[in-house]
């Protein structure tokens, strides 16, 4: 499959050199053409690098880790994302930490918007089949191999209003490790956004540390006595 990474970020890199591995094309785009170089030297032979445009163009697949500008903005033709699968794994700015509280409170604090970042991406491509997902991974937790994750069945929250998308990214999800749970249509992304923030809170201001992740997993039932 080919994959298109926009943004080389922790999450880009991550998720992008991982299914480079597991046998995907992936390239990588960046506004600096150097970084996205370097994340693609960090994968396999099937990686390249370009800008913005030239990832979206190249994949089938394409995973979106910009977090506050838009699509129709970011890219000179937007039109690209037609047809294809856009992964959103973003989640919103911490305030206190990533923005300026405005209320300046101490600490850190959590704003999940309404409609989602997911649900405004897809206002904002019609086109795309938007599929909201890993935004409640940490990066260092994303970077494990698949060996190490496997035991541990992490949960990935998937959520489309495309099926068929909603699929195809829970394999991808699998094939690096993980248990992709499926989260229904788009509008839960409000709920796997908040579940984001929840675990950001944990390792943040709990100090669980880069590694606390979430596994939702259904007891056997009870025997009557």
């Amino acid at each position: 499959m080919k994959i298109g990474v926009i943004g080389t970020g922790n999450m880009g890199k991550a998720l992008g050199i991982g299914w480079a591995r597991g046998g995907h094309e992936v390239l990588f785009g960046s506004r600096n053409l150097s970084k996205a170089k370097a994340a693609a030297a960090d994968g396999s032979a099937s990686t390249g690098a370009g800008d913005f445009d030239e990832a979206a163009a190249f994949g089938d697949v394409v995973l979106y880790t910009v977090r506050d500008v838009l699509p129709s903005t970011l890219l000179r033709e937007p039109s690209v994302l037609a047809g294809k699968i856009f992964i959103d794994c973003n989640n919103s700015a911490i305030l206190g930490l990533d923005v300026p509280d405005p209320r300046d409170r101490p600490g850190v604090h959590f704003t999940p918007p309404i409609p989602s970042m997911a649900e405004r991406f897809a206002a904002d491509v019609p086109g795309s089949r938007v599929v909201k997902a890993f935004n409640t991974l940490p990066s260092t937790v994303l970077e494990l191999n698949r060996e190490t994750l496997l035991p541990h069945r992490v949960s990935v929250f998937v959520c489309s209003d495309d099926h068929e998308a909603r699929c195809v990214v829970i394999r991808l999800a699998e094939e690096l490790g993980f248990v992709g749970v499926d989260s229904g249509e788009l509008e839960r992304a409000q709920l796997v956004e908040a579940v984001g923030d929840f675990i950001r809170f944990q390792i943040l201001a709990m100090k669980l540390g880069p590694l606390a992740t979430i596994s939702v997993n259904a007891l056997p039932v009870a025997e009557s006595k």
